[in-house]
């Protein structure tokens, strides 16, 4: 969100600052012209005139020592009243002249400058200004002056130059206002073009993070679809094998029930016994394989805990081979404990089923910490897989072996591959025929724990 600034205040005092340092400017100007003036009288002229002149100076005096007190307010007030006050009084006691009409549109004028924010006030003023210099024009008129018609020394010359002095700072002031209004709204747009470019970074920021989703879940998707159509077409490849066995079976049966011997029947029953295992088989892989990246969220596992689980699992099957299992100690990992177990016993379930015939199973268990994820190693002394099969055994029903050699549907590798590319691992095996295996692979330390379930991918 962009908050809006409001740069109004700041303007103002600054202005008005300005403004109140060319009125003191104005009030210094206006006591040297009016004391020089009352010294010319002091040598030249009557008593009276010096006592006028004398008047006019301390007030304009007092306004410059007002201004020097910082009293910035009553400096202001004081020198838009005190003008046309003066030249009022000046009027009703020697008359008029024309500096004079010309010194109050002045202070008109200074006055709409002076006091421009506020409005009320500068009508008030303005308007007194008007009547300060109509009323008593019009009194001289009708009753002449109070003292006579009396002309001071270079009067019209000292206002003609005070005015053009005050107009000359008042067009200062309203160009500079103006100058820095200007500024301050080109500051404020150049601002808000700052804060639309930040903003509009950030969109493109989100725009590109929504872009890489869409493209990794595009991706995901690709590969889904590509493991969809290998699975499908390897699925129907291997279901067909023992269906047809079936379908050819049962035709032969049904057509010549009469002939087929005893041992006929029995070889047929076993071989439609073979294709129904391996038909349970392949469809026992295909659930296990679905349920993979599926099962729970991710937390905290205790590998050590669960591969002796899975130990106590096989303990049967253990024994009856002879086999020996060593467990080093294994790390506490994050993951999909179901997917990680699965992993392990499908390992296992393979070094005990791989064996070989002349020395008894041994197999050890054991793990390295890296800097970015753990390492974990299971290796035995089975028969081993041969160099150029070894990059073919990750992959969906590949069977190294027949049928009748050993059972399974070949899917248990491929799975656990599925299981490491979810916990953004790797998984490969080295091994020499006929001397065992030894089975890698690693889990990452990024994986964070889950509130609820969600696909990792």
């Amino acid at each position: 969100m962009i908050k809006n600034v409001n740069h109004n205040a700041p303007d103002q005092n600054i202005n008005e600052n300005s403004l109140l340092d060319h009125i003191g400017l104005i009030t210094l100007l206006s006591a040297l012209f009016t004391f020089f003036m009352f010294l010319y009288t002091m040598f030249n002229n009557t008593r009276l005139l010096q006592i006028i002149a004398f008047v006019i100076f301390l007030g304009f005096a007092l306004g410059f020592i007002m201004n020097i007190l910082k009293l910035e307010k009553a400096t202001r007030l004081y020198m838009s009243l005190f003008p046309p006050t003066m030249f009022m009084i000046i009027i009703v006691l020697i008359g008029g002249f024309f500096g004079q009409a010309l010194a109050f549109a002045t202070m008109a004028f200074l006055a709409f400058i002076a006091y421009r924010n506020k409005p009320k006030i500068r009508l008030a003023i303005i308007i007194y200004d008007i009547m300060a210099f109509i009323v008593p024009t019009l009194y001289i008129t009708f009753y002449g002056p109070i003292l006579g018609v009396i002309n001071l020394p270079y009067d019209e010359i000292l206002v003609y130059i005070a005015c053009l002095t005050w107009l000359s700072q008042t067009f200062r002031v309203y160009d500079e206002t103006k100058t820095r209004k200007y500024t301050n709204e080109l500051e404020k747009n150049n601002t808000m073009l700052k804060a639309n470019e930040k903003a509009l970074q950030k969109a493109q920021s989100n725009l590109e993070k929504q872009n890489q989703k869409l493209y990794d879940l595009n991706q995901d998707l690709n590969k889904k679809n590509k493991q969809i159509e290998e699975f499908t077409f390897i699925v129907t490849h291997d279901l067909k094998s023992p269906l047809n066995n079936i379908n050819i079976i049962s035709h032969h049966l049904l057509d010549q029930p009469d002939t087929t011997t005893f041992k006929e029947f029995k070889e047929h029953f076993q071989h439609l016994e073979g294709s129904s295992t391996r038909m349970t088989s392949l469809v026992l892989g295909l659930l296990e394989y679905a349920e993979t990246g599926n099962s729970d969220k991710m937390k905290v596992i205790n590998c050590q805990e669960i591969v002796q689980q899975i130990i106590t699992d096989h303990s049967q099957l253990i024994k009856n081979n002879r086999a020996t299992v060593l467990i080093n100690d294994l790390p506490n990992i994050v993951g999909r404990e179901r997917d990680i177990r699965m992993l392990f016993q499908n390992l296992l379930h393979n070094a005990l089923k791989f064996s070989s015939v002349r020395n008894a199973p041994k197999i050890v268990i054991s793990s390295d910490e890296k800097d970015n994820f753990y390492q974990f190693k299971m290796s035995d002394n089975g028969i081993g897989i041969s160099k150029d099969q070894q990059q073919n055994i990750f992959k969906a029903f590949n069977k190294l072996h027949h049928q009748s050699e050993f059972e399974g549907s070949g899917i248990g590798l491929y799975g656990c591959k599925r299981v490491v590319e979810i916990h953004e691992g790797d998984i490969w095996v080295e091994s020499i025929k006929d001397q065992g295996s030894t089975f890698y692979f690693t889990i990452s330390k990024n994986l964070q724990v889950q509130e609820y379930s969600q696909p990792v991918h």
